[in-house]
């Protein structure tokens, strides 16, 4: 059975109709609120097949369809077709972004609560594994006799502040000394290249500094090892109760117990690789608790090296031509701000 034009229209309108009123579509109403051209009659029969087809479910006798996830697709791959030109004039909102200039990470929370208010749908923004990211700076400041806070800056902006402890303590200048050392042979190793070769390293060029080193070294690494790896943050959770379909107590903390499983998410997310927007539709997500949302997300680099996403996560039934042109706004935001600042 082939799904020619006719059929396509009858679909698009019948998701359309959906996603705005989130109930069940009958012919009748495709006939009375959709210039479609053809009867109520020929109307129901082209339902039926579009239900043959998998575009199409009836959740209760003599009730009107709703679409599957398959017609979320074929609704979604039509409007991203569509050429719509993004408006960026918003001299208030760019004047915004401008001012978030800072580290990429407080970039990306800042957009995400944007987006979240914006769409009307919970937001995450998401930063690398910190062991994936290149070591591109480091600065040891003595803060008392025994504690040393470790400033590290990585090539995609993340930032940490690692504070541990040296038994003994630790000369001003001897620190500093290491702190050239390590600046001068790390640079562009990932930190999980630092943590295998760098007391090699230091065995093999630094013999004065040696023992000091040893000393750092293995606290410092100790101390990023219980760090949270990855930096992942949600704007707009509230937002999910905005929906009918979230009106259901289970369903709602069945929901906000799934953006606890923070690993599971950061996997889901982390998987998408490609430059501009990714979404994945119901049962298209490997992640069983997420079969019934919907993620569109933005993917953002610099110098080929992922920095960083935006995502938006709602129902299936999401107002997905409303979400991909403000995702596809802010990325133009984020976007230029990485390209002139970073």
């Amino acid at each position: 059975m082939e799904m020619h034009d006719r059929k396509l229209k009858i679909l698009y309108a019948i998701v359309k109709d959906y996603i705005e009123t989130a109930d069940a579509v009958g012919s009748r109403t495709l006939s009375k609120k959709y210039n479609l051209g053809i009867s109520a009659a020929t109307i129901r029969n082209e339902m039926a097949d579009l239900e043959e087809l998998g575009y199409l479910t009836q959740p209760y006798t003599s009730a009107g369809r709703i679409p599957s996830d398959r017609a979320y697709r074929a609704y979604v791959n039509y409007i991203m077709t569509l050429k719509k030109k993004v408006h960026t004039q918003d001299s208030e909102l760019k004047s915004s972004f401008a001012s978030k200039v800072g580290e990429i990470r407080e970039l990306l929370h800042y957009s995400s609560r944007i987006l979240a208010e914006i769409t009307d749908y919970t937001t995450i923004a998401l930063s690398p594994h910190i062991e994936e990211c290149r070591f591109k700076n480091i600065q040891f400041v003595r803060i008392s006799s025994e504690m040393i806070l470790a400033i590290i800056v990585t090539d995609t902006g993340v930032v940490r502040k690692p504070v541990f402890k040296i038994s003994g303590g630790i000369d001003s200048d001897i620190l500093q000394k290491v702190s050239n050392l390590l600046n001068y042979k790390m640079v562009g190793l990932t930190l999980r290249e630092v943590e295998q070769l760098l007391v090699q390293e230091i065995k093999h060029e630094a013999s004065v500094l040696e023992n000091i080193a040893r000393k750092i070294v293995p606290e410092l690494l100790k101390t990023l090892d219980k760090i949270e790896e990855y930096d992942l943050i949600f704007s707009g959770t509230t937002n999910i109760f905005n929906f009918p379909e979230y009106n259901d107590v289970v369903r709602a903390k069945a929901f906000l117990t799934m953006l606890e499983k923070k690993q599971a998410i950061y996997d889901l997310i982390a998987a998408v690789n490609n430059d501009g927007i990714s979404i994945s539709i119901g049962g298209e997500n490997d992640f069983e608790e997420v079969k019934d949302c919907s993620l569109i997300t933005a993917t953002f680099k610099t110098d080929d090296s992922i920095v960083g996403w935006l995502t938006v996560i709602g129902p299936t039934r999401m107002e997905y031509s409303k979400v991909i042109r403000s995702i596809r706004q802010v990325s133009v935001f984020v976007n230029d701000l990485l390209k002139h600042k970073y």
